[in-house]
């Protein structure tokens, strides 16, 4: 082997050392994004669970209010609760067909 040739051949194993040194570091970045991704995800899902559940209890207090406010006369609360309940009874229906 020439003196060149074995300039060539070092700068080859180098630049190699250098580039899987380099993958290496990638590599590893991408394993931690991965899990910093994957804890994100878990937590957007405990947030939807819990909006939805938050949703569900502030529409429970919504229902609850509205019957109670109705003190002006027990009618008038009669009246919207049969609204409701043929609200339902509509949405039965369509959820049959």
């Amino acid at each position: 082997m020439t003196e060149n040739d074995r300039t060539i051949m070092a700068t080859f194993e180098a630049k190699l050392h250098r580039l899987v040194y380099e993958y290496t570091q990638k590599e590893g970045a991408v394993k931690e994004l991965s899990r910093t991704l994957e804890e994100k995800e878990n937590s957007l899902k405990e947030l939807q669970l819990r909006c939805s559940a938050l949703e569900k209890s502030y529409n429970d207090l919504k229902q609850a209010r509205i019957i109670t406010l109705s003190n002006e006369g027990i009618d008038e609360t009669k009246e919207r609760i049969s609204r409701l309940v043929r609200e339902i009874d509509r949405c039965i229906e369509s959820l049959k067909k």
